[in-house]
């Protein structure tokens, strides 16, 4: 007989609570398909509780954070949910992560315990020692995860997350899909970004199959759409950047009902690929900081999309959204989201204080004055422009990166386009991927028509963009790259 661990605070975790309740009405059915074995529900909630017990074993206080050091496979669920069940704060660490962030990470959230998966499939859960160790942090009981920004722009913040907000933002997603739909989730994201836990406890907490094909598939694009159509998957979350560099072909995804976007700007070129690969599906376009708990906006895909940028929609139920007047910008406002299913603030120490002022939640409510520009379309949905820092001085005048992009990637040959300042001289760089270096100058004399005075100041080639975990491009090292030196061609 499958049970609820024990512990008061396990039954406070809503997540926990809700894949438990799943387990006790289908104990015997498929929860997680693996590379090496599939675990039904029952064999999940054992799993939950064996990790709870491990860490209770070392006398943690309730609220203590624990590292959770994963490389995105079959183990997350229950190491994430047992850690929850056992009254914890999880941080998710990508075993194939950055090694900086990695340490940078640790020493921010200061866990007690560190948890990984060592030989032959064990769970170890230790102490954190060595150059693991901090004082450990303990934080409120609301808190449910502790994720960090993906430092596309700087030094990644620290967010405690909701778990009940989790909770909240699954629930509805869930009714976007057929009454008693029980749908095969894939397990593609990082672990280090928040998208995983829409990843892992969709499919999870709806009696659905999770497919987890690990660090062999994740971390190989070429891999990615074969793996989706051989293991039958129907639902999918897509970074667009990461999305365009696994290149589905037309066709090649048939089973494929449900392709949701999120984490960065959403264009026609896109949904064309996605509508192509897989006829079938729904594309939704999700928007949403991390702040504000996975996502709080949504728009259905037109048929045909309109040009250029996709609408991000409507604020999801209890979420209301401001656009607040910009004095050197009258087209667009800075976006300001109100809800009650927010973060619970910044892990102290890890914001700025103008950013931490950005971020606060009173009564039960989280207010976030994002750093995005936002404008309505004709139909009165939302349309995320890019962000306040997209907009950049050169010589005296407002120059829009974002829409040097969005030129560049309607050019014959560009497959993805990064425009960066050099933060040495303000010159304006234009990096492209799909083009190589003999036609890199071409392609800017073709953006003269388009941009006029917004033209960049040069265009180089790259043979893949540098993208960040959470499948966004990594604009810091592409600023690195950029200061100095004539144009050139880099390889990834």
């Amino acid at each position: 007989m499958v049970q609820l661990p024990s512990t008061a605070a396990a039954s406070t975790c809503p997540l926990v609570s809700r894949v438990l309740g799943v387990a006790r009405t289908q104990p015997g059915a498929p929860a997680i398909v693996g590379s090496n074995r599939t675990w039904t529900y029952r064999d999940l909630a054992d799993e939950i509780e064996a990790v709870r017990g491990a860490c209770l074993g070392l006398g943690p206080a309730i609220g203590t954070v624990v590292a959770i050091k994963n490389a995105g496979d079959e183990r997350l669920a229950g190491q994430f949910l047992g850690a929850r069940a056992a009254g914890l704060i999880p941080v998710l660490i990508d075993e194939f992560g950055d090694a900086g962030r990695t340490h940078a990470v640790l020493a921010a959230s200061r866990p007690a315990l560190v948890m990984k998966t060592v030989a032959d499939g064990v769970i170890s859960v230790s102490h954190a020692s060595g150059d693991d160790a901090h004082e450990p942090r303990t934080l409120a009981p609301e808190a449910g995860y502790v994720v960090f920004t993906s430092g596309s722009t700087g030094a990644p913040k620290g967010i405690v997350g909701n778990a009940r907000g989790v909770l909240s933002f699954l629930d509805w997603e869930r009714s976007q899909f057929p009454a008693g739909s029980q749908v095969r989730g894939a397990l593609l994201t990082s672990p280090a970004f928040d998208v995983v836990l829409r990843d892992v406890l969709l499919p999870l907490t709806s009696g659905g199959r999770l497919h987890a094909g690990g660090a062999g598939i994740r971390t190989n694009p070429r891999r990615v759409v074969p793996w989706l159509a051989e293991e039958g998957v129907e639902l999918v979350h897509v970074v667009p950047s990461l999305g365009r560099r696994w290149a589905p072909e037309p066709g090649s995804l048939p089973n494929l009902r449900w392709v949701v976007f999120a984490g960065e700007p959403l264009r026609d070129g896109h949904v064309l690929q996605w509508r192509a690969a897989a006829p079938s599906a729904r594309l939704l376009n999700l928007y949403g900081p991390s702040e504000t708990t996975l996502a709080k906006f949504c728009s259905e895909v037109d048929d045909p999309p309109s040009p250029g940028l996709q609408p991000v929609g409507h604020p999801l139920p209890g979420t209301t959204l401001t656009l607040e007047p910009l004095a050197d910008d009258a087209d667009a406002g800075r976006v300001v989201i109100t809800t009650p299913d927010g973060s619970l603030g910044y892990l102290e120490g890890t914001a700025a204080q103008g950013d931490a002022a950005a971020l606060t939640r009173r009564d039960g409510v989280t207010r976030f004055v994002t750093a995005d520009r936002g404008r309505w379309d004709a139909s009165g949905r939302l349309v995320v422009l890019g962000r306040l820092d997209a907009r950049v001085k050169r010589r005296g005048l407002f120059v829009d990166l974002a829409h040097i992009e969005r030129m560049a990637e309607t050019l014959p040959g560009v497959s993805a386009a990064c425009c960066v300042q050099d933060p040495e001289d303000s010159r304006i760089v234009l990096w492209v991927s799909g083009q190589d270096e003999a036609v890199a100058g071409a392609l800017r004399r073709r953006l003269v028509a388009l941009m006029g005075a917004e033209l960049p100041d040069e265009v180089r080639s790259i043979e893949t963009l540098p993208l960040l975990p959470s499948g966004k491009p990594d604009r810091v090292a592409l600023r690195a790259r950029s200061a100095g030196g004539a144009p050139m061609t880099l390889e990834a």
